[in-house]
C-alpha cells in the first residue's frame, strides 16, 4: 500500500509542489478478469480522455488477451488519437481466436505514450452484461511498472475488504484477480468475517500454486464451508490477507445470482485496521473545514432504496457521522449533528438507511442527496475513509444492488488552489443511465456555485453535444439519459460524459437502472 502522502506527491492532484526526483509516468495499464459463457459477456470501456484532459495527442494501447492458466492468445496494438469512446469487446476478440466455447481468462491494457500521464492506472471501466443486466467497475489490478513502482505499492502489506458478501440459496460471493509476472507457489488467504451482527469469524484457505497472469476466480462457498451459517441470510464483509506479490492486488469481488443469471461487483479496498503509523493519519490544518465528506445521492421512488455501508476497515481513530440531507434547490431538510458514533475498539459492520430517515421524518419528494461528514477525535483523522454506496430495486427479478467502493475528500485547505475540476463517466446504451452531480464541499459555511459544461461522447465518431448548467452550493443535478431526445438520438451506442467546472468540490455517480431491477453504478473518474 502506498500512504496517501505518497500519492499525493506522486500525481500533484491537489497542487502539491512538484517533486525534482519523481519518475513520470508512461506506461498505464490494467488487468482485468473476463468471462463470456451462455448468460453474459463482457466488455472494457473507455474514453479516449489524454487529449482531453493532458493534451496528449496520441497514445498507443496494446491489449493481451490470455488465457484461465496465463497462456497469451493474442495481441494487438490500437492508436487512440481521437476524443471519442472506445470499447473492447470479449466477444469481438474470441472470434478473432475462433474461441466459441465459455472462456474465462483476462484481457491486460497497456497504454504507452511520450509524455507524464500522472497516474499508472488508466480511466477504464470493465462490463459483465447481457440485455437484462449489466454491472460494471473502474480500473482495479495492474502490473507494475518497474521496481521502483512495486517497492512503492508493497512497502506497506496490508488485507482487501470493503464489499457486501452473501451466502444463500440463491445469492453467492466471489473474488477474482489476475496473478502478476511472478509464479506464487502456493496463494493463501486468511479471512475475517465480519456478519450482519458485527460478529466475527477467523479461518484461512490455500489455493495451491497460482502460474504467471492467471487468471484465478474463487467463490467463497466453496472455500468456507460454513459461510451460510455464519451470514445467516443477511448481509456480512470480509477481510483478505494474502501473501500475492507482483501485481497491484485490488481485487474484483462481488455477488452471483442464481435465479436472475446476473452479476453484480466492485473493487476490494485497504483494510486499514492495522494501519498505525504518522503516515496513516492526517493532520487537521484548517478549522473550517470538515475532517472529511462526501456527497451521496438518494434513490427512494418507486421501490428504489439507498443505503450507506460502513465497513470495520478504518485506521484506529474514533469518530462521528454528521448526515445533512438537501432537496434538489440545496435546502436543507434533514440534520442529524451525531447521527452514528464509531469506536475503533468496537469495529462493526453497520449500515445507513436513507430510506428510513426520509420515512421517518415525512420527506417524500424525489431527488433528495445526502452530505455525510466526519468528526474524529483527538486530531487523530485517518488518510483513508471508505465507504460502500448500495443502491438497488425491490420487488423485481434482480436482488443484487450496486455496490459502489469510494473514499470520503478529506478536508485538505489544499483543493482550494484548484481553479476547478473534470471528471468523467460512462454511458451505456438501453441501460436508463442517470448521471448525478453534486456540489458539496468539505467547507463547512459552504456557499459557493459551479458553473459546468457536459460534453458527451460516442463511438462511432467524433461529433459532441454540450450541455451547460449551474449548480448551487449544497445541490445536486441529475440526468436521465433516456429522457433526453437529443442524447438518446445521438448515442448508437456505450458513449461517456465529460463534466468540466469552475469549482474543485464537484463530485458525482452514474448508475444504470434496469427493468428487471438490477442496479450498477459507480462514482466518476
Amino acid at each position: 500500500m502506498k500512504s496517501y502522502y505518497t500519492h499525493l506527491k506522486s500525481t500533484m492532484e491537489f497542487g502539491e509542489e512538484n517533486v525534482i526526483t519523481r519518475k513520470p509516468i508512461l506506461r498505464s495499464s490494467g488487468v482485468f478478469p473476463v468471462i463470456q459463457n451462455k448468460e453474459y459477456s463482457s466488455k472494457i470501456n473507455f474514453l479516449g480522455y489524454w487529449l482531453l484532459k493532458r493534451n496528449i495527442p496520441e497514445v498507443t494501447l496494446i491489449i493481451t488477451l490470455r488465457d484461465q492458466i496465463g497462456k497469451t492468445l493474442l495481441r494487438e496494438i490500437k492508436i487512440i488519437n481521437e476524443a471519442k469512446a472506445f470499447t473492447i469487446n470479449l466477444k469481438n476478440i474470441l472470434k478473432k481466436i475462433k474461441h466459441t466455447s465459455d472462456f474465462v481468462g483476462s484481457i491486460e491494457t497497456e497504454f504507452n505514450t511520450t509524455r507524464d500521464m500522472v497516474f499508472p492506472y488508466p480511466a477504464l471501466v470493465l462490463e459483465y452484461y447481457n440485455e437484462k443486466f449489466n454491472t460494471c467497475v473502474h480500473t482495479l489490478g495492474r502490473i507494475y511498472n518497474d521496481f521502483e513502482d512495486l517497492n512503492e505499492n508493497e512497502t506497506f502489506r496490508v488485507p482487501e475488504t470493503g464489499f457486501d458478501i452473501h451466502e444463500t440459496d440463491d445469492l453467492y460471493s466471489f473474488l477474482s484477480f489476475v496473478n502478476g509476472p511472478k509464479k506464487n507457489e502456493n496463494g493463501h488467504i486468511e479471512y475475517v468475517i465480519t456478519n450482519s451482527k458485527s460478529e466475527k469469524y477467523n479461518g484461512s484457505f490455500s489455493l495451491g500454486k497460482i502460474n504467471p497472469f492467471e487468471t484465478k476466480l474463487i467463490f467463497f462457498k466453496d472455500q468456507i464451508s460454513d459461510l451460510a451459517d455464519i451470514l445467516d441470510k443477511q448481509h456480512g464483509s470480509i477481510s483478505l490477507k494474502h501473501n500475492f506479490e507482483g501485481f497491484y492486488p485490488r481485487f474484483l469481488v462481488g455477488n452471483i445470482q442464481k435465479s436472475f443469471p446476473s452479476v453484480s461487483f466492485t473493487h476490494s479496498y485497504y483494510d486499514c485496521t492495522s494501519c498505525n503509523t504518522e503516515l496513516d493519519f492526517w493532520n487537521r490544518s484548517d478549522k473550517k473545514h470538515y475532517d472529511s465528506s462526501v456527497y451521496v445521492p438518494i434513490f427512494n421512488q418507486d421501490n428504489q432504496f439507498t443505503n450507506l455501508m460502513i465497513y470495520p476497515n478504518f485506521s484506529p481513530s474514533d469518530f462521528s457521522i454528521k448526515i445533512d440531507i438537501h432537496k434538489k434547490n440545496g435546502d436543507r431538510v434533514y440534520q442529524e449533528n451525531n447521527f452514528l458514533q464509531i469506536k475503533h475498539e468496537n469495529a462493526k459492520l453497520l449500515k445507513i438507511n436513507f430510506n428510513k430517515i426520509l420515512n421517518e421524518n415525512n420527506l417524500n419528494e424525489n431527488n433528495y442527496s445526502a452530505h455525510i461528514t466526519t468528526n474524529f477525535k483527538e486530531n487523530k483523522i485517518p488518510t483513508r475513509i471508505k465507504f460502500g454506496l448500495d443502491v438497488g430495486i425491490k420487488g423485481l427479478e434482480s436482488k443484487l444492488p450496486c455496490n459502489i467502493c469510494f473514499n470520503t475528500r478529506m478536508g485538505n485547505p489544499l483543493i482550494e488552489n484548484k481553479p476547478g475540476s473534470f471528471h468523467w463517466a460512462p454511458i451505456f446504451k438501453n441501460r436508463n443511465t442517470n448521471i448525478t452531480l453534486g456540489n458539496f464541499s468539505t467547507i463547512k459555511n459552504y456557499k459557493k456555485d459551479a458553473n459546468i459544461e457536459m460534453n458527451f461522447y460516442r463511438i462511432e465518431d467524433s461529433l459532441t453535444i454540450t450541455r451547460k448548467l449551474s449548480i448551487k452550493a449544497n445541490s445536486e443535478e441529475r440526468f436521465v439519459i433516456n429522457q433526453d431526445s437529443d442524447l438518446k438520438e445521438f448515442f448508437y451506442d456505450e458513449g461517456w460524459v465529460t463534466i468540466k467546472a469552475d469549482n474543485p468540490y464537484i463530485e458525482g455517480y452514474y448508475f444504470n437502472m434496469h427493468k428487471s431491477g438490477s442496479v450498477s453504478g459507480d462514482h466518476f473518474f
